[in-house]
């Protein structure tokens, strides 16, 4: 493999070169990227790589004189320069010290590319006809090794703690085990960066951030960070050399608006942190690592964007205003049906009275509950309101904050409310033929079974039925037990077969199919819409 330094002072031209081109492809591994000349050339030193890739225009160090000490120090290291069309005469004078090429920043095709780097390798195979640079451990190396010995000791507990701490010596681990802090980092919006990328899987984003990441904790001294879990990332922040509390305290928060302002200014994203307590000793790492998830829980409640440390005042109470906000989605079904105003409020008395809402996988639980509440209560169930009921709950599911899945369920009250409106008001007959169902929707019911309780033709009660329901009675029956159904998933710990049961179902298969027919997704996966997934298989 051919080592590649890149020097790039615009971030994102420098990580976009880095993570999105093949590097393997042309035998080639990025060893190090840095925002100036003078990083540059210390890295050349350390690292003697075969190939430079630099601009021609950064600070402390600009690229004409990188290049002129390189090609001082060894006339077969391959130079490309980055260039802007505007940096002609620059790029004439870099040409003059034997650059292999240029790239055009901003402007350059993949085929482009592709030739530049298919040729470069060309070149490096005639400088080095064994192809065979001599062995190194790349930075890149060394960073696969850090995070994977980091998350070894954490969630694998592959190493005991004298293990853990010779390791990180070993690998110089850039942490003390002094004044150690462990800082959760959430980035928000990340779906969203994720299209604006076109990176489907979300491997470019996350790399871009992480690479974000390390430029700006390096700055901080004894830091290491790793990729955790889908938009969040860990950081062991440690500062041996802090006079008191205090000092060290203070350096942290700066660290967290820093990564903040710039995560902000190259990526438009919010950024929350959860701060653990700090403590001496690589021992208390998986602990810490816990109470930084735990302080982050609290964004939940209190919004998104801040620092949440361990230790301070926590979403004890419900804040006054989403209180209010909460009590009034009752108010809002008010016109709807006045009893159901009342249920509907001790739903909410209950929610904030228990603290359901301190925590997200009990609060998109209840949440799921009210959506389906309405649908058998006010008569609602079609294939209308089950859609409405399905995009709600998708969009509940990505909600991040309690404020986010209240606004929600306003808007939902409201589009409910006007599906009811929108519909008129059932004739006695009908009204009765509902109740029947509803009582009796578990058993082997027909049409004339319910024509006869409402002493009414059959064919005539079907016609009616269709005129007034806008769907025929089998239709409607099935559409009335998926929704029971739905319910007893939201609100019991049933295994699907026995809810299948319950709802009238005569086995396993036909009910899976009826309740994706209605919903579009299997009875498991509507679960593990709210709860994160069943145990129980399909």
């Amino acid at each position: 493999m051919y080592r590649v330094l890149l020097a790039e002072d615009e971030i994102l031209v420098r990580l976009g070169l880095k993570n999105s081109i093949d590097w393997p492809r042309y035998d080639m591994q990025v060893v190090a990227d840095v925002p100036n000349g003078a990083e540059a050339w210390t890295a050349y030193e350390k690292l003697s790589p075969e190939v430079v890739i630099t601009d021609l225009k950064m600070p402390i160090m600009g690229g004409i004189e990188l290049l002129s000490k390189i090609r001082s120090a060894n006339p077969h290291t391959r130079l490309l320069i980055l260039t802007c069309l505007e940096e002609f005469e620059l790029a004439k004078q870099a040409m003059s010290l034997g650059v292999s090429g240029y790239i055009v920043k901003h402007s350059m095709t993949a085929e482009e590319m592709e030739a530049i780097l298919s040729r470069l390798r060309d070149e490096l195979d005639a400088t080095f006809p064994d192809n065979s640079p001599k062995a190194f451990a790349s930075n890149a190396d060394i960073v696969v090794l850090k995070e994977n010995l980091i998350k070894d000791y954490l969630f694998l507990s592959k190493y005991s703690d004298e293990e853990f701490s010779r390791r990180a010596k070993e690998l110089e681990l850039n942490l003390s085990p002094r004044n150690l802090t462990v800082c959760a980092m959430e980035i928000g919006s990340f779906e969203r960066l994720r299209e604006k990328f076109k990176d489907d899987k979300g491997q470019l984003v996350r790399l871009s951030l992480m690479n974000v990441l390390n430029e700006v904790i390096k700055i901080y001294g004894c830091c290491e960070g790793f990729h955790d879990l889908d938009n969040r990332y860990a950081i062991l922040y440690s500062h041996p050399e802090a006079s008191g509390e205090k000092e060290a305290e203070e350096t942290l928060f700066r660290m967290t608006s820093h990564l903040r302002r710039v995560m902000t200014t190259y990526f438009n994203v919010p950024v929350t942190f959860g701060i653990s307590g700090r403590q001496n000793g690589f021992h208390r790492l998986k602990l810490q690592y816990r109470e930084s998830l735990e302080a982050l829980e609290r964004s939940f409640v209190e919004g998104i964007g801040r620092d949440y440390a361990l230790g301070t005042s926590g979403a004890l109470e419900l804040p006054a205003v989403t209180r209010e906000r909460l009590f009034r989605l009752a108010d809002a079904w008010a016109t709807a049906n006045e009893n159901y105003r009342a249920t509907y409020a001790g739903y909410i008395d209950d929610f904030a009275n228990r603290g359901l809402y301190r925590t997200r996988p009990e609060a998109l639980k209840t949440f799921m509950q009210w959506l389906q509440a309405p649908v058998l209560t006010l008569r609602l169930a079609s294939e209308e309101m089950t859609a409405l009921c399905s995009a709600y709950a998708q969009r509940l599911t990505e909600a991040k904050t309690l404020d986010d899945m209240i606004t929600l369920l306003e808007a939902y009250a409201a589009d409910t409310i006007d599906l009811l409106d929108s519909r008129q008001r059932t004739s006695g007959s009908i009204t009765r033929a509902l109740r029947y169902i509803e009582s009796r929707y578990a058993e082997d019911l027909s049409l004339r079974q319910v024509a006869d309780s409402v002493s009414m033709n059959a064919n005539y009660f079907s016609t009616l039925f269709k005129k007034e329901m806008n769907q025929n009675f089998v239709d409607y029956l099935l559409q009335y037990r998926v929704e029971k159904a739905k319910e007893l998933f939201l609100n019991t710990n049933l295994k699907s077969y026995e809810i299948g049961e319950r709802v009238g179902f005569v086995n396993t298969s036909h009910f899976s199919r009826a309740f994706k027919k209605v919903c579009g997704i299997s009875p498991r996966e509507y679960r593990k819409q709210w709860d994160g997934g069943s145990a129980e298989d399909d």
